[in-house]
């Protein structure tokens, strides 16, 4: 068998390439706290998951800082997001956000 021997450079490019593509293969939930600066910010992402996405526990736990007598904003707008859905019930919406 003959084995080529592969440069430090060649290796650094592919690792480089590798830990790449990890990082863009990231679920969107993590990068999607970059942009939930406020409570509106994460009432309305939890409104938008709610229509079609499935809850977003990272979201949810990165809203809780902004809980207020409303309770967490990304868990109220999931639920106003589903309960918008034609169809759904509260039982449905609120077994979704478990």
């Amino acid at each position: 068998m003959c084995y080529e021997m592969i440069s430090g450079t060649k290796v650094i490019s592919l690792l480089a390439t590798i830990i790449t593509s990890a990082i863009l293969a990231l679920p969107m939930a993590f990068a999607s706290t970059d942009v939930l600066e406020n409570p509106q910010d994460c009432y309305d992402a939890g409104y938008e998951d709610g229509q079609d996405i499935p809850f977003d526990g990272g979201a949810n736990d990165f809203c809780r800082q902004f809980i207020d007598d409303q309770g967490n904003p990304y868990h109220t707008g999931f639920i106003d997001g589903c309960m918008s859905v034609e169809g759904n019930t509260i039982d449905v919406c609120e077994s979704e956000s478990d």
